[in-house]
Protein backbone atom coordinates (compact mmCIF):
# COMPACT_ATOMS: atom_id res chain seq x y z
CA UNK A 1 0.00 0.00 0.00
CA UNK A 2 3.36 2.34 0.76
CA UNK A 3 4.15 1.81 -2.74
CA UNK A 4 0.77 3.61 -4.27
CA UNK A 5 0.85 6.22 -1.82
CA UNK A 6 4.40 7.44 -3.15
CA UNK A 7 3.50 8.49 -6.54
CA UNK A 8 0.61 10.65 -5.41
CA UNK A 9 3.23 12.64 -3.10
CA UNK A 10 5.47 12.90 -5.65
CA UNK A 11 2.43 14.28 -7.61
CA UNK A 12 1.42 16.57 -4.97
CA UNK A 13 4.68 17.92 -5.47
CA UNK A 14 5.24 18.40 -8.81
CA UNK A 15 1.59 20.12 -8.90
CA UNK A 16 2.66 22.84 -5.79
CA UNK A 17 6.09 23.78 -7.66
CA UNK A 18 3.96 24.14 -10.77
CA UNK A 19 1.73 26.16 -8.40
CA UNK A 20 4.81 28.58 -6.81
CA UNK A 21 5.75 28.88 -10.14
CA UNK A 22 2.75 30.17 -11.90
CA UNK A 23 2.48 32.24 -9.10
CA UNK A 24 6.00 33.91 -9.09
CA UNK A 25 5.41 34.78 -12.61
CA UNK A 26 2.27 36.79 -12.26
CA UNK A 27 3.32 38.64 -9.80
CA UNK A 28 6.55 39.43 -11.71
CA UNK A 29 3.82 40.73 -14.61
CA UNK A 30 2.00 42.39 -12.42
CA UNK A 31 4.38 44.75 -10.64
CA UNK A 32 6.37 45.43 -14.22
CA UNK A 33 3.08 46.86 -15.49
CA UNK A 34 3.27 49.32 -12.40
CA UNK A 35 6.83 49.45 -12.83
CA UNK A 36 6.69 50.59 -15.85
CA UNK A 37 4.00 52.97 -15.78
CA UNK A 38 5.41 55.00 -13.06
CA UNK A 39 9.18 55.08 -13.97
CA UNK A 40 9.27 55.74 -17.66
CA UNK A 41 13.71 55.33 -18.32
CA UNK A 42 13.47 58.68 -20.33
CA UNK A 43 12.94 59.79 -16.51
CA UNK A 44 15.48 57.98 -15.18
CA UNK A 45 17.96 59.45 -17.30
CA UNK A 46 16.95 62.84 -17.41
CA UNK A 47 17.50 62.81 -13.64
CA UNK A 48 21.26 62.02 -14.02
CA UNK A 49 21.69 64.99 -16.30
CA UNK A 50 22.94 68.25 -14.59
CA UNK A 51 22.79 71.53 -16.25
CA UNK A 52 24.95 72.71 -14.09
CA UNK A 53 27.59 69.98 -14.66
CA UNK A 54 27.27 70.37 -18.45
CA UNK A 55 27.69 74.62 -17.82
CA UNK A 56 31.06 73.78 -16.10
CA UNK A 57 31.94 71.30 -18.78
CA UNK A 58 31.92 74.14 -21.23
CA UNK A 59 33.44 76.69 -19.38
CA UNK A 60 36.54 74.23 -19.11
CA UNK A 61 36.77 74.17 -22.55
CA UNK A 62 36.09 77.66 -23.04
CA UNK A 63 39.17 78.57 -20.86
CA UNK A 64 41.23 75.88 -22.66
CA UNK A 65 40.39 77.55 -26.16
CA UNK A 66 41.43 81.20 -24.36
CA UNK A 67 44.67 79.80 -23.07
CA UNK A 68 45.74 78.85 -26.14
CA UNK A 69 44.98 82.08 -27.89
CA UNK A 70 45.56 83.89 -24.95
CA UNK A 71 49.13 82.68 -23.94
CA UNK A 72 49.80 83.18 -20.66
CA UNK A 73 46.89 85.61 -19.53
CA UNK A 74 44.62 83.57 -16.50
CA UNK A 75 40.92 83.44 -18.01
CA UNK A 76 37.52 82.55 -15.85
CA UNK A 77 34.63 82.32 -17.92
CA UNK A 78 31.37 81.47 -16.57
CA UNK A 79 28.33 80.10 -19.12
CA UNK A 80 24.37 80.79 -19.08
CA UNK A 81 22.15 78.58 -19.60
CA UNK A 82 18.53 78.61 -21.19
CA UNK A 83 16.68 76.02 -19.52
CA UNK A 84 17.55 72.31 -18.94
CA UNK A 85 17.99 69.10 -21.20
CA UNK A 86 14.94 68.70 -23.80
CA UNK A 87 13.55 65.40 -24.77
CA UNK A 88 13.16 64.38 -28.29
CA UNK A 89 10.89 61.79 -29.16
CA UNK A 90 10.45 60.33 -32.69
CA UNK A 91 7.38 61.04 -34.80
CA UNK A 92 5.79 60.38 -37.76
CA UNK A 93 4.52 62.82 -40.80
CA UNK A 94 1.34 61.74 -42.58
CA UNK A 95 0.41 63.63 -45.48
CA UNK A 96 -3.24 64.86 -45.30
CA UNK A 97 -5.40 67.25 -47.63
CA UNK A 98 -4.83 69.93 -45.69
CA UNK A 99 -0.57 69.32 -46.00
CA UNK A 100 1.53 67.53 -43.76
CA UNK A 101 0.21 66.06 -40.07
CA UNK A 102 2.96 65.36 -37.23
CA UNK A 103 2.29 62.95 -34.84
CA UNK A 104 4.56 61.15 -31.48
CA UNK A 105 4.97 57.68 -32.24
CA UNK A 106 3.80 56.05 -29.18
CA UNK A 107 4.47 52.21 -28.37
CA UNK A 108 2.95 50.05 -25.29
CA UNK A 109 -1.11 50.05 -25.22
CA UNK A 110 -2.85 50.90 -21.96
CA UNK A 111 -1.12 52.47 -19.02
CA UNK A 112 1.96 50.81 -20.37
CA UNK A 113 1.81 53.38 -23.99
CA UNK A 114 4.61 55.99 -24.35
CA UNK A 115 6.61 57.63 -26.57
CA UNK A 116 9.62 56.80 -28.41
CA UNK A 117 12.19 58.81 -27.25
CA UNK A 118 15.50 59.40 -30.11
CA UNK A 119 17.73 61.71 -27.87
CA UNK A 120 17.81 64.56 -25.24
CA UNK A 121 19.02 67.79 -26.50
CA UNK A 122 21.52 70.07 -24.41
CA UNK A 123 20.75 73.12 -23.11
CA UNK A 124 21.02 76.19 -24.73
CA UNK A 125 23.63 78.56 -24.36
CA UNK A 126 22.34 81.73 -23.37
CA UNK A 127 25.54 84.13 -22.41
CA UNK A 128 29.49 83.99 -22.07
CA UNK A 129 31.48 85.88 -20.25
CA UNK A 130 35.22 85.87 -19.77
CA UNK A 131 37.92 87.47 -17.75
CA UNK A 132 41.26 87.22 -19.03
CA UNK A 133 43.91 88.78 -16.79
CA UNK A 134 46.37 90.61 -18.96
CA UNK A 135 47.34 93.16 -21.00
CA UNK A 136 44.34 94.09 -23.52
CA UNK A 137 44.75 93.21 -26.62
CA UNK A 138 41.61 93.99 -29.05
CA UNK A 139 43.25 91.22 -31.57
CA UNK A 140 43.04 88.26 -28.55
CA UNK A 141 39.46 89.62 -27.83
CA UNK A 142 38.08 89.54 -31.19
CA UNK A 143 39.65 86.10 -32.13
CA UNK A 144 38.54 84.67 -28.83
CA UNK A 145 34.30 85.87 -29.78
CA UNK A 146 34.98 84.37 -33.37
CA UNK A 147 36.11 81.23 -31.24
CA UNK A 148 33.38 80.85 -28.88
CA UNK A 149 30.61 81.81 -31.15
CA UNK A 150 31.63 78.96 -33.69
CA UNK A 151 32.51 76.55 -31.74
CA UNK A 152 29.70 76.90 -29.27
CA UNK A 153 27.33 78.02 -31.63
CA UNK A 154 26.10 81.15 -29.48
CA UNK A 155 25.78 84.92 -31.06
CA UNK A 156 28.98 87.24 -30.96
CA UNK A 157 26.68 89.69 -28.79
CA UNK A 158 25.86 87.33 -25.94
CA UNK A 159 29.97 86.70 -25.40
CA UNK A 160 31.59 89.79 -23.30
CA UNK A 161 34.89 89.50 -22.51
CA UNK A 162 36.56 91.87 -20.17
CA UNK A 163 40.47 92.43 -19.16
CA UNK A 164 41.75 92.01 -15.44
CA UNK A 165 44.87 93.51 -13.91
CA UNK A 166 47.72 91.20 -14.83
Amino acid sequence: MEETKRPEKIKDKKLLIFGAIALAGLIILIMGKFTASKTPADETVMATLDPKEYSKEIEEEIVGLCQRIAGKCEVHAVVSLDGGYKSVYASDRQSTSGGYKNSTVLVGSGSAEGAVLVQYENPQISGVGIVLSCKESEKIKNDIISLVSSAFNVGTNKIHIVFGKG
